[in-house]
């Protein structure tokens, strides 16, 4: 809100913080002189615009929207860490216990296959 104080023909604004700032006419013609400015000629950021939008919510709003924002990203960080430490020991565990089983499987393999060969060669002649 905006206010003029006819004993001294100051302008004032309020901010969102409720502190009163005061605002000399030069910085109101100024601010007016931007507004004859079409929207397409004015460089203005995507940053800037998302700072823009919140005075249109009041700070209740801002707060548990900042609360939500933090704690959707506290947990999501929560669950990425989990499952890459799930996954981590998944796969070493597996790896520490399915290895050495399998370098066992193929040695008897190869036993057997040197057995059947050595039979073969005795049997066959």
């Amino acid at each position: 809100s905006s206010g003029i104080n006819a004993e001294y023909g100051q302008h004032y604004y309020i901010t969102n913080n409720l502190s009163i700032m005061e605002v000399s006419s030069a910085m109101i013609e100024e601010l007016d002189e931007l507004d004859t400015i079409p929207d397409d000629e004015l460089e203005e950021t995507y940053m800037e615009r998302i700072i823009g939008l919140r005075e249109m919510f009041p700070p209740s709003v801002r707060t548990g929207g900042a609360f939500v924002a933090s704690a959707t990203k506290s947990s999501s960080l929560w669950v990425y860490n989990f499952i890459r430490s799930a996954i981590w020991i998944t796969t070493t565990s597996a790896i520490i216990l399915a290895l050495p089983v399998a370098i066992e499987v193929t040695q008897i393999q190869a036993a057997d296959e040197m057995k059947k060969v050595r039979q073969e060669k005795l049997f066959a002649k």
